[in-house]
């Protein structure tokens, strides 16, 4: 009986494995919003925001960043990575309304998206020729590399042909 009993609790505890990792994961899966589920990476959609963001990198979706980082890159445009880009106040305030209320959920990470674990490892030294970080510049500029489909929703991550 002892022989039975076994396999039995290792039947069981297999099963709470699995169930317990299924709840540690779901959290995370149900954050993904299509375009990152498929890969690709999303970008703003409030008409606004694009039309401020985009002139010089991409307007990245405000799931990239946790609320106080974009408060923190909202309440200084003024030297917005060595850039001064202020907004009229009306304009600046609807902006940051938007990607506070839509950032991530609180969690301590940096303020810049060039410095997360998924984008250091997409564009790694290895995976970038020295050409084409020539042609980018700066690694917020998305575009040089990547094409841009409905120019507020998605970037393809495979490069440019």
């Amino acid at each position: 009986m002892i022989m039975n009993a076994r396999p039995s609790r290792l039947k069981a505890l297999s099963r709470l494995g699995l169930v317990a990792g299924a709840l540690y994961i779901t959290p995370t899966l149900l954050q993904l919003d299509n375009a990152q589920a498929s890969g690709a990476i999303s970008l703003a959609t409030d008409a606004l925001t694009v039309q401020e963001c985009s002139d010089c990198h991409p307007a990245y979706s405000p799931r990239y960043l946790r609320a106080y980082a974009w408060q923190k890159i909202m309440g200084n445009l003024s030297n917005h990575f060595g850039e001064d880009i202020s907004l009229n106040e009306p304009t600046r305030l609807q902006i940051e309304e938007y990607l506070v209320y839509n950032g991530s959920r609180p969690r301590k990470i940096g303020q810049r998206i060039s410095t997360k674990k998924w984008f250091v490892r997409e564009h790694s030294a290895r995976k970038i020729s020295s050409k084409a970080m020539k042609k980018a510049v700066s690694l917020s500029n998305c575009t040089a590399c990547h094409n841009v489909k409905n120019s507020s929703k998605v970037i393809d991550r495979r490069p440019n042909s």
